[in-house]
């Protein structure tokens, strides 16, 4: 038994107390005893021990329990009959005197308070034979009758046991009933005679203390006896010894081993769900529906609501709290544990749920309850009719915003929009929901924008949400559909005051910007004169090329007219902005600015910590964007194991991504990562995955158009690769965003001519390419002189490429890096400058290796002769000068102090500024400075001319 293996001193005391009432019956003194108790606080238990000893002790026991499914008058008694041990002639004696209580006897009825009215008296001879038999028996042997649930015995079985316990004081008769502390359906006559007899005696069973559930713990787990490590396991079951039974095994069930130190937590399984439903509804109506009662209002539960609520009276409610308390069930008006409240919600019948939640809403309502717990009921009963609901809803959505929940402020939209019938108040909360759904699933995001879009061609969108919608559609990257929906806008603006201006900001700034005119999508520009005029003047006030990203296609952050730098702007607003809804759209531009002004080191730090913070407030899809740009920024770097990582934890946080443009994006970093990792299997696979059509009218298909066309230039499929490159430039073109730090598709096309045998027209697109970039990216001025190298004449091809490895050490990309040295190596070893081509290329192996670029580092290999495991070049004679390259002196270990030597000496070996700075501990500033010095001192003009003869000299300082 559960009290007997805890070793209860409550259980101890009592049963002692039983043991001395059954010896005063041995010795022919009747006993009257009440057991009372919570449901599952071991009142079945205490009868059943009453009875072993009283069996063990010579006694005829005689059993029987009240039940709610037969009522049927008498038949509790009749249950008295059934014992094997009773002599037949008793028996038959009983029996006659129960066939004498007439049929279909009176039952009694609750009042409104909860309490029994008084019963309609039975027949008497019936009570005075059924007494006349069990007093004779009881003076031949001692007789304990036994009636468990007396709250549910039938009334006429209450009269005649009620006559027999009046009026047996001098017998061996103990009567031991128990019943249910608190219960509406006790019998309240019954009880009070008790009271009155001077041979009664109750006895009060309460719940476990923490002692005794450690006690239990220690004897049925091996448990330290500790009131810290029995803390969880008495929250959840209230001390209830049921309830701690079931939880102890669930703990097994679960195969969690047993423990002798630390903390043990419980395990809430099946067991513990069926018990505690089993308690609520053994406890009887009013207080299994009071349990529903705070199931459905949760943290609002009140005994005034609950009472209002279930239409139960003061002195029922509080009954029914008291009982559900006494169980342990609840703490307070709420449940213990969430899944015992979800048991009993899924229990209930759905439609009085619904209703239960409906009334909830109201009651709650005129309550001034708090906004999101109205809405919460509102929801659950997916009713929105009362006229104060829509705007209520709209509120809560707010508010769930403002707590990071995302899923709440939607349902709260879906649910406002299907109530409401103003054709502009849903539409605005169509597109307000397309908003928020970002944070949870950029996919979804998207789709919620086909109805405003549909409605916006067919002229039925309100021009208030217009504006919201184009900014919608930019920042999907949906750039077809923003240009078709522009002129719409721009006829908005034109009626506008300055106050409705304001809201349309980012995109009336896109819309003069780009010079989009009101056509449909797809449509070309319209040509003539005065377009023509109107495109010029436009035009002539474009900024920056970098700005006309950022305010085409990473959003406008800045204030016009503005000299501060892109990167400056971008780092001001994500200093000062933090990550909500509102400011989400200008921190991802932000970002984007930063990757596109071709600082991605100073962009993935930011990335990295948006990407937590979106984790931390529920918002996957927020970081399913961070990670997306993530890749990309890796991908600028260099690192394609890294790229490839993050691409793939966008694409698996976003649900039914299939049909989003977002995937463009993800996938086109995935394609390019495993086909500069030489892993064209894996590529195909991601090439081989639907995508929907409406990615190639956005920005993201860009770069997946490009992505293909780098994959197929990677397995020899040239013309193809030409086709996609062209494509992707046409797109640019068209939508005005030509830009080389977006899309170098210029550089991506000269390399395909190149492998066409067409030099001439790679020069001239990557010479294009170079006047568009400017002095701007160093990555894209890199990658394009190292093209320009390979497509020019063997005698610029050295110097170029000096140029090029310059660039991109400043940009930061170790892959195009190592392939700009890769090149500059191969062409040193033509012109005979092995010593150096070999040094250079070995450092292009290892940076290569670091990047994951197995195929660059496979040719590398096969172009130097370089070992495998062992990529350093063996230090060969320098057998000529390449260009103005001077002799070495004799003189040279004189000419430079040991720190300059070092640095030199790691500068021939093609390390970066930065490399050099971090192997040798000093700063940047110092890797530059002893540079000059030594430039100086050996009479040249770049690192391009240092003598391969260093190394050596390092080795011999060293």
């Amino acid at each position: 038994m559960v009290f007997l293996s805890a070793r209860a001193r409550q259980f101890d005391a009592q049963f002692d107390r039983l043991r001395r009432t059954f010896s005063r019956c041995l010795a022919g003194e009747a006993g009257l005893v009440l057991v009372e108790g919570a449901v599952g606080c071991g009142k079945t238990h205490t009868l059943e021990a009453v009875t072993a000893h009283a069996a063990k002790a010579g006694a005829l026991v005689l059993k029987a329990y009240g039940t709610s499914a037969d009522r049927a008058p008498l038949g509790t008694l009749r249950q008295l009959l059934d014992s094997p041990r009773l002599p037949k002639a008793t028996a038959d004696h009983l029996h006659r005197a129960l066939d004498q209580a007439p049929l279909g006897v009176a039952q009694p009825h609750e009042t409104p308070g909860g309490d029994r009215a008084d019963t309609t008296p039975t027949h008497v001879q019936g009570a005075r034979e059924f007494r006349a038999a069990l007093y004779e028996l009881a003076s031949r042997e001692p007789v304990v009758i036994c009636v468990d649930e007396l709250q549910l015995v039938d009334a006429t079985s209450l009269q005649y046991l009620l006559y027999l316990a009046t009026r047996s004081r001098s017998s061996k008769l103990l009567m031991v009933f128990a019943q249910a502390t608190d219960s509406e359906q006790k019998d309240a006559v019954f009880n009070t005679e008790l009271l009155r007899q001077p041979n009664f005696q109750r006895l009060r069973l309460e719940r476990l203390s923490w002692e005794e559930t450690a006690q239990l713990l220690t004897t049925r787990l091996g448990l330290p006896d500790s009131a810290d490590v029995a803390y969880s396991w008495y929250e959840v079951s209230g001390g209830n010894p049921l309830l701690l039974r079931a939880v102890i095994d669930d703990y097994r069930t679960a195969g969690a081993p047993p423990r002798r130190g630390g903390a043990v937590e419980p395990v809430v399984g099946d067991m513990f769900v069926q018990a505690a439903l089993t308690c609520v509804y053994r406890s009887g109506r009013i207080v299994s529906r009071l349990a529903e009662g705070i199931a459905v209002l949760g943290a609002s539960a009140s005994l005034e609501l609950l009472g209002r609520l279930l239409r139960i009276g003061p002195t029922g409610t509080r009954r029914g709290a008291a009982a559900l308390d006494a169980a342990g069930l609840v703490d307070g008006l709420a449940f213990r544990h969430p899944y015992v409240e979800a048991a009993v919600l899924e229990d209930m019948d759905p439609d009085a749920r619904l209703d239960m939640n409906r009334r909830a809403a109201v009651l709650l309502h005129q309550g001034g309850g708090a906004t999101l717990a109205v809405a919460r009921h509102l929801l659950a009963a997916q009713s929105a009719d009362e006229p104060w609901a829509v705007p209520l809803l709209r509120d809560a959505a707010q508010q769930a915003l403002a707590e990071d929940d995302a899923k709440l402020a939607v349902a709260c939209l879906e649910l406002a929009y299907s109530a409401c019938e103003d054709e502009e108040l849903r539409a605005g909360i169509r597109i307000g929901t397309a908003g928020i759904m970002w944070r949870l699933n950029p996919s979804a995001s998207e789709r919620m924008l086909a109805e405003p879009l549909a409605a916006l061609y067919a002229d039925r969108l309100p021009a208030a949400h217009i504006g919201r919608l184009i900014e919608l559609l930019l920042a999907h990257g949906r750039i077809e559909e923003a240009r078709g929906a522009i002129g719409r806008l721009n006829a908005v603006m034109s009626n506008a005051g300055p106050a409705s201006m304001s809201q349309f900001r980012m995109t009336a700034r896109w819309a003069q910007e780009s010079g989009a005119q009101d056509r449909p999508p797809g449509a070309a520009a319209r040509q003539g004169e005065d377009a023509g005029a109107t495109r010029a003047q436009l035009r002539s006030r474009r900024p920056s090329a970098l700005s006309t990203i950022t305010a085409a296609f990473s959003g406008f952050f800045g204030r016009g007219g503005s000299e501060e730098s892109p990167v400056a702007a971008a780092e001001k607003v994500l200093e000062v902005s933090p990550l909500t809804d509102a400011t989400f759209e200008p921190i991802v531009n932000s970002v984007n600015a930063l990757v596109y002004a071709g600082r991605p080191d100073k962009a993935a730090p930011w990335c990295d910590a948006l990407m937590d913070e979106a984790e931390r407030r529920r918002a996957p899809g927020w970081r399913a964007i961070f990670a997306s740009i993530r890749a990309e920024i890796a991908l600028r770097q260099g690192n394609l194991v890294e790229s490839a990582a993050y691409a793939t934890t966008a694409l698996e946080i976003v649900p039914g991504r299939d049909g989003s443009v977002f995937i463009g994006g993800p996938l086109a970093s995935q394609i390019l990562a495993y086909t500069a990792m030489g892993k064209y299997d894996a590529a195909a696979r991601q090439l081989s995955r639907p995508v929907p059509e409406a990615l190639f009218k956005s920005i993201y298909g860009l770069g997946y158009t490009r992505a293909r066309g780098c994959y197929y230039l990677a397995t020899n499929r040239i013309n193809a690769a030409l086709g996609e490159f062209l494509m992707a430039g046409r797109l640019a073109q068209l939508w005005e965003l030509d830009q080389p730090a977006l899309l170098p598709w210029r550089s991506d096309a000269a390399e395909a001519w190149l492998e066409l045998g067409d030099r001439e027209k790679a020069a001239n697109l990557v010479s294009e390419q170079l006047a568009r970039n400017g002095a701007g990216d160093s990555r894209v001025r890199g990658v394009s002189l190292r093209i320009l190298a390979a497509a020019g004449d063997i005698e610029n091809r050295s110097r170029l490429l000096g140029q090029a490895v310059e660039e991109l050490q400043c940009s930061g990309d170790r892959l195009e890096l190592a392939r700009a040295l890769d090149d500059l190596g191969r062409t040193l070893r033509g012109s005979g400058e092995l010593g150096r081509a070999d040094a250079i290329m070995g450092r292009a192996w290892r940076m290569a290796k670091e990047c994951g670029a197995e195929e660059l580092c496979a040719r590398i290999r096969l172009d130097s002769g370089l070992e495998a495991r062992d990529p350093r070049p063996v230090v060969r004679p320098v057998s000529g000068p390449l260009g103005p390259k001077p002799a070495v002196p004799p003189s040279l270990g004189t000419k430079l102090s040991e720190s300059e030597a070092r640095v030199a000496a790691l500068a021939v070996d093609g390390y970066t500024n930065r490399e050099i700075a971090a192997n040798l501990f000093i700063t940047i500033s110092t890797v530059e400075q002893h540079l000059t010095r030594v430039y100086r001192k050996l009479n040249i003009r770049s690192r391009q001319q240092l003598p391969t003869a260093l190394r050596a000299q390092v080795d011999e300082i060293a």
